[in-house]
């Protein structure tokens, strides 16, 4: 009875360590970078770049950055 108890337990705890590695590798994280070395980690992260501006969204965050007057 001890040996099947510990077999179970054995098994229990493989089961929930495959279950835990594959979640984290299923899960999904958002990466940006720009050609000037901007770097945005976020889930659900987007950067949308225009002549006036550059805006960067994210679940809670919302910037608009406006576009230097000299062209940069």
């Amino acid at each position: 009875m001890q040996r099947n108890t510990l077999l179970l337990i054995l098994a229990a705890f493989v089961l929930l360590g495959g279950a835990a590695i594959v979640a984290q590798t299923m899960t999904t994280s958002t990466s940006v970078s720009t050609d000037d070395g901007t770097r945005i980690e976020a889930p659900g992260a987007t950067v949308e770049r225009d002549s006036e501006k550059t805006r960067i969204q994210a679940p809670g965050v919302d910037i608009t950055v406006p576009r230097e007057k000299n062209g940069d």
